[in-house]
């Protein structure tokens, strides 16, 4: 199972933070992409780590209700992640369905008070397989093989719609996931102004967690030196007539001229002269 999400966040027109993680644990087995309100989220998450945290050390070996797994599992749950703090490794391994539950259970007390949207994926050891599920602000959830929230949502899905079948489905491989998730990603990057810089991909199996941050990095735009030869040069063959056209925006435009011209709909005076020349000729007939 394979999530992605981009690590801009934004207030309302004002880029806040471009290196914000939007993927968060919520066991060692239990991940999570966040959209929404940013406070929000990280919260719900907190709150979900530090219950499932209790569950398993009230059992005295990482095990409880809605936990699963032990301190004599071996290497399950083993995880090779680029983790921001200490208590990301201190979570034990849960029960998605648990986590799930749990968080429509707070979604709903709330009443959709709280903007948060999950897509929470995670690897169910009891029946061997990966679970994702998309779960949204009133506590709605659905078990879904793919999906896109936030902002860019609409690209991303596009891009997943149009190339998840032609992978196979669930048979393709790790590295062809990856790159469908990324450029899912990256299409939302393109057109949504309130997604952008980088990209984070946390790759979900039964051997355990790979995250990483920066998959994609941000892209810059180079500086150009008004004295380069090369720029001049290009700027002198593309050189027009400002008189023509002065460009949108300062980005300049392309010489164009007026082949034709047709009137569809005039203008209130145009309407009205016509009126009067169409009045002129019938009392010049009579």
């Amino acid at each position: 199972l394979i999530l992605a999400a981009d690590t801009r966040a934004t207030d309302d027109s004002t880029v806040a933070d471009k290196r914000c993680e939007k993927l968060h644990t919520l066991a060692k087995n239990v991940w999570c992409a966040g959209a929404g309100t940013s406070a929000d989220v990280e919260a719900m998450v907190r709150r979900v780590k530090f219950t499932f945290w209790k569950r398993g050390v009230l059992n005295g070996q990482n095990v409880g209700i809605g936990n699963m797994g032990s301190s004599n599992s071996g290497s399950r749950g083993k995880s090779t992640t680029q983790l921001s703090s200490s208590e990301d490794n201190d979570v034990p391994i849960a029960s998605v369905m648990a986590i799930l539950h749990y968080l429509r259970t707070q979604l709903q007390k709330t009443r959709g008070a709280l903007g948060v949207n999950l897509l929470v994926g995670g690897y169910e050891y009891g029946l061997q397989r990966a679970y994702l599920a998309a779960v949204h602000p009133h506590g709605s959830m659905d078990v879904v093989t793919y999906a896109a929230l936030g902002s860019g949502g609409l690209a991303a899905t596009g891009v997943l719609e149009s190339r998840y079948p032609q992978l196979g489905c669930s048979e393709c491989t790790i590295e062809e996931g990856i790159r469908l998730a990324v450029d899912a990603v990256k299409a939302g990057i393109d057109n949504d102004l309130g997604s952008g810089s980088q990209v984070d991909v946390c790759v979900i199996s039964a051997d355990g967690v790979m995250y990483r941050r920066a998959i994609v990095k941000e892209e810059e735009l180079e500086w150009i030196d008004d004295n380069d030869s090369w720029y001049d040069a290009a700027r002198k063959e593309k050189e027009i007539d400002r008189s023509v056209a002065s460009g949108v925006n300062g980005f300049g435009n392309l010489p164009f001229s007026i082949q034709s011209k047709k009137i569809v709909v005039g203008g209130r005076i145009e309407a009205e002269r016509e009126q009067r020349e169409w009045l002129d000729g019938v009392l010049r007939a009579e």
